[in-house]
């Protein structure tokens, strides 16, 4: 016979629901619920104080034991305000997977203002907090889809796609272990392992355009991690190989650099006349020239030479564009 032992986290979930189904409940009671010491008992509850639940006692005059109960989750005005409106900019976009789900949500934030004084700062407040999100993508006719790969995801199931590659500009069916879906750019990605390239890949889910589940489950490794993942790729996509990027800005780009982190790892030199070196260490992709590209002549690329070199390729191609149209060439 297999005995089950419950680990830490195990029990101090287990303390938690003891204590909401139980307004009023002593230690002892708890030791005994989870067959550990009072002790232990008297540990998890610190720590669950620690985690920012309302934990309260008193002395219960009749059994003479310290009872502890949980007063129900409640917000401040500022609180409620804060996830109002970043959740309101959401629900304004066309489509966005889960808005019923965030929209009952919302409400429930707005029942659970915890004071009369606070309720009527809410009331105040709220109509003159806006949070003006980036315009996300109109969902609706992946929303069973992006369902669907919600339950693979929780269960580990694997599952076939049909997936039309931007990078390899082909169409192929896809054997894939789904992991985490993120948000990027206004665009929902699917990180999932690629049976294909034996490696995590990003799918763009709107890029999908047939599913199906395959029998069996997946092991999910354990030690992944998304922002680990995407390491030190510019927006989406791990590029080929990590490089150091030194970028010269012109005025009025630098001012734009000075005010605005465009990358973690975004070391700026001041230089003369107004002018800054930019330092980077990303990933070599497809994002990331198309992003040095769109500064045109304000970002000059001053290593590596490969990257250089690059750019001005694809410069002097726009460049003989729009000469071409003049019967010119640019050499």
């Amino acid at each position: 016979m297999v005995i089950y032992h419950m680990n830490k986290t195990e029990r101090i979930i287990k303390v938690i629901l003891a204590l909401s189904q139980n307004p009023a409940t002593s230690a002892s009671e708890l030791a005994g619920q989870l067959q550990i010491s009072e002790r232990s008992v008297y540990r998890y509850l610190n720590i669950i104080k620690r985690l920012g639940y309302c934990l309260h006692n008193f002395k219960d005059t009749e059994s003479g034991l310290r009872k502890h109960y949980l007063t129900p989750l409640t917000f401040t005005a500022s609180e409620a305000l804060a996830i109002i409106a970043a959740g309101q900019s959401l629900l304004t976009q066309d489509g966005l997977p889960l808005s019923a789900d965030l929209g009952t949500a919302l409400t429930k934030v707005k029942a659970a203002v915890c004071s009369l004084e606070e309720i009527r700062a809410f009331r105040r407040l709220e109509p003159r907090f806006t949070y003006l999100g980036e315009k996300t993508r109109d969902y609706s006719p992946w929303q069973e889809l992006i369902q669907q790969i919600q339950k693979c995801i929780y269960h580990c199931c694997s599952i076939s796609v049909v997936y039309d590659s931007f990078s390899s500009g082909e169409v192929s069916e896809r054997l894939i272990d789904p992991y985490d879906f993120y948000w990027n750019k206004g665009n929902l990605y699917l990180a999932a392992y690629c049976h294909k390239h034996h490696q995590m890949r990003s799918f763009r889910i709107d890029r999908i355009s047939s599913f199906k589940k395959v029998a069996g489950s997946f092991n999910r490794d354990p030690e992944f991690n998304l922002n680990e993942y995407l390491g030190l790729s510019w927006r989406v996509y791990r590029g080929s190989e990590e490089m150091t990027v030194k970028l010269l800005v012109y005025p009025p780009a630098s001012r734009l650099f000075r005010e605005t982190r465009y990358h973690e790892t975004q070391e700026l030199q001041e230089l003369e006349d107004g002018k800054i070196c930019c330092t980077l260490t990303v990933s070599d992709s497809p994002e990331f020239r198309t992003w040095l590209l769109g500064w045109g002549s304000q970002v000059e690329v001053l290593e590596p030479e490969g990257l250089r070199k690059g750019i001005g390729e694809e410069l002097n191609k726009a460049l003989n564009n729009y000469m071409l149209e003049n019967g010119l060439l640019f050499e």
